[in-house]
């Protein structure tokens, strides 16, 4: 079981998946990535993980019930029930994956969790680099381990302006450059937790190829987030509460758009939303001002996300969930600031509940912090 740990985190960057288009669902004629299922690589290394291990895990009957009940109305009240299904599936998965992790007490936070996911940081960051300075993806054994194929100048690619010139904002394996941005700031506080665990040589290269792809990310949304997070360290009693979004360029009267549309959404639907997975199908439905496919994407707020598809029930025990994490982290530093800043950085991203390297850091940082583990 421990191999099979060390190579799921080695793999969390990654997203080599097998697409089933065959249940592909569209909108206004567009192919939504989010709602294609698919099955990732990960996704089997977990399934092999509560194979051999399912018995360790003990469900109670009543919430058992209460949990599936939730699931099927919330399927037959979505207007897509295959992305609804397919998503509800990915949400037990990580309940699952959550669930193995505060019970196996074989597994150590640095040397199944910090240290192999460390070298395929390395490798991503790296990846990153050179798609900056190229201005477009390598491809070759990087496409198999999910690296998109694309270039500087395709549309919905995101660039930003360097010195009158434009540049390509690294990817690596990730959907986007701030999904990218967010996963390294938080295996960054895990990493400066276990520092002195690490290779003093390789401990200063692979921070200076953090710090380098945070600065060519140029994510707003994560730069705000570490302001906030050194406030908080600086004072642990300031208690502020931030709402940003990124103001650079196109994206904000885009995302204004879809911040309006969720509200609305919430107001429709408010006990049980619109259904797992179906926020861009029910864009439709209250706003014409999506005309483009990369426009068709959910609100970029987590918060509001869960509240539209799962309505104020699904939100009640989102909070629930991060309030006991909290508290079992038992002032943990290291979990309490990786769950700042996936919160934060949640204000105006939606990566950490749709994007499978995200979702997956999310549940390692829940069920690390269940348990308060040290080591």
């Amino acid at each position: 079981m421990v191999f099979l740990f060390n190579l799921l985190s080695f793999l969390i960057p990654t997203q080599l998946g097998f697409h089933l288009n065959f249940l592909t669902s569209t909108v206004f004629g567009f192919k939504i990535d989010y709602l294609i299922p698919t099955i990732y690589l990960t996704d089997i290394i977990i399934f092999l993980l509560l194979f051999f291990n399912i018995k360790k895990i003990k469900f109670k009957l009543f919430t058992t019930l209460l949990f599936v009940s939730f699931i099927i109305i919330n399927v037959l009240v979505s207007q897509y029930k295959i992305p609804s299904i397919y998503k509800w599936i990915k949400v037990s998965e990580m309940i699952l994956l959550g669930l193995l992790i505060i019970k196996s007490k074989n597994f150590k936070v640095f040397d199944n969790f910090i240290k192999p996911l460390s070298y395929s940081i390395f490798i991503a960051c790296f990846l990153g680099i050179v798609q900056w300075l190229l201005g477009k993806t390598i491809g070759g054994p990087f496409y198999l381990l999910g690296e998109r194929s694309f270039r500087l100048g395709d549309p919905g690619i995101s660039a930003f302006n360097m010195l009158g010139t434009e540049m390509l904002r690294p990817y690596a394996f990730f959907s986007h450059p701030n999904s990218f941005a967010g996963f390294l700031l938080v295996f960054s506080i895990f990493f400066i937790k276990f520092k002195n665990l690490f290779n003093k040589k390789y401990f200063y290269i692979l921070s200076i190829l953090i710090i380098t792809n945070l600065l060519l990310t140029f994510s707003l949304n994560v730069f705000l987030t570490i302001f906030i997070l050194i406030l908080i360290y600086v004072n642990p009693y300031l208690n502020y509460t931030f709402l940003f979004i990124d103001f650079g360029s196109r994206t904000f009267s885009h995302r204004i758009e879809l911040l309006k549309s969720s509200l609305h959404l919430i107001k429709q639907n408010f006990f049980v939303g619109v259904g797992l997975n179906n926020f861009i199908p029910n864009l439709v439905k209250v706003s014409n001002g999506f005309l483009n496919s990369w426009e068709l994407q959910p609100v970029h707020n987590i918060y509001l996300l869960i509240f539209s598809e799962t309505g104020i029930i699904g939100l009640m025990l989102f909070v629930y969930l991060l309030i006991r994490s909290f508290i079992f982290s038992k002032g943990i530093k290291v979990y309490i600031f990786s769950l700042y800043a996936i919160l934060i950085t949640g204000l105006s991203d939606h990566y950490w509940i749709t994007l499978q390297q995200n979702i997956l850091l999310f549940t390692f940082v829940l069920a690390l912090s269940l348990t308060s583990k040290k080591k």
